[in-house]
């Protein structure tokens, strides 16, 4: 069994990662916040939490000791900040403090970008050697940056392989793309269920549990250090893509909107966080980017990791149904207590 440290483990991606490794006997750190919730893994052991920053060194420290492996996952992910510092303070110097002490301690690196680090493509999918720095939001600023500065540390001996997940979908998501599936399969038009504009751009979908698989996979391989891998799925027009949760969902297609109306409706909501500082549910900068294509081979990952691809249909349908599971337990009122 492997000591393994993982940033990011209480995120969308990474709470299937943990409980799959811990299934496996491995023991596992999670770096967390005070605010992190923990509760996915309360019957779980073999589990230790260290209470740390990536911009905080000494808890890094702290948080590798006797580990052989690190998942890093961690990032902000979200469409918007109140300080846009803070996408570089994490996403960039935070994978920086994680890249140069697996480096200085000579431990394996897996790290989780995304596939906004390779840059919008043209509509038929590119590999992992494509990059296009044309950015409409700081997120994908900051982990086209990460990437580039990982990729410098490569030669100086780093020990990482690097995989740029596709949108990433999946029970249990509630991030921009699993609250429009959401907003979608319940036949919402707002603020998120609808197909903005004639949605012809294209995206690459992941399967969150595909993506769990081909990384433990990884444990106990000795190669490919130094390379990178698209751990994609398939390339679907946008609308294809909100219509086909819409016919799994409620036997129709998505509703739409002109694109002009979206940008309105999503500048009402950025004025909105402007005064009470929460985070929007849609930007002007997502819709832009959500127009330019982000098509994707998975050829790669297929052919030197074994990485298999849950077909879209099969993996909404799953995915539907834990929506409508869901749905189901939060309109069921919570018993009162009987006085004793």
């Amino acid at each position: 069994m492997v000591n393994i440290l993982i940033t990011g483990g209480t995120g969308f991606i990474g709470v299937p990662l943990v409980k799959k490794l811990q299934s496996l006997g491995h023991d596992l750190k999670l770096l967390i916040r005070e605010s992190s919730n923990i509760e996915p893994f309360q019957n779980l052991n073999n589990i230790e939490y260290i209470i740390g920053d990536l911009r905080d060194i000494d808890s890094l420290y702290r948080a590798v000791e006797n580990v052989e492996i690190i998942y890093h996952l961690a990032a902000y992910t979200g469409i918007w900040a109140k300080k846009n510092s803070i996408y570089y303070d994490i996403n960039v110097k935070g994978t920086e403090n994680i890249a140069n002490i697996a480096l200085e301690k000579k431990l394996k690196l897996f790290y989780v970008s995304s596939f906004t680090a390779l840059g919008p493509t043209p509509a038929e999918p590119v590999d992992e050697t494509h990059e296009k720095d044309h950015f409409f939001m700081e997120y994908e600023k900051s982990k086209f940056q990460a990437k580039k500065l990982i990729k410098a540390l490569i030669p100086k001996g780093l020990k990482v392989r690097i995989f740029y997940p596709g949108i990433v979908y999946g029970p249990g998501d509630f991030n921009i793309f699993g609250r429009m599936l959401f907003d979608i399969m319940r036949g919402k038009i707002l603020p998120l269920g609808v197909c903005p504009g004639k949605g012809e751009s294209i995206a690459c979908l992941s399967y969150v549990y595909d993506l769990s698989d081909v990384l433990v996979s990884q444990i106990n391989r000795e190669d490919l250090f130094g390379e990178d891998f698209i751990i994609g799925g398939e390339n679907i027009k946008f609308r294809e893509y909100l219509d086909l949760i819409a016919e799994i969902g409620r036997g129709k297609k998505a509703k739409k909107l002109p694109f002009w109306v979206t940008m309105v409706y999503a500048w009402l909501l950025e004025l909105k966080a402007f005064f009470n500082k929460k985070v929007p549910y849609l930007t002007r900068s997502t819709l832009r980017s959500i127009k330019y294509h982000r098509a994707y081979s998975s050829k790669k990952a297929i052919e030197k990791l074994g990485y298999t691809i849950t077909p879209l249909r099969e993996g909404l349908k799953k995915t539907i149904d834990w929506y409508k599971e869901y749905s189901e337990k939060q309109k069921v009122p919570k018993k009162k207590e009987k006085n004793k």
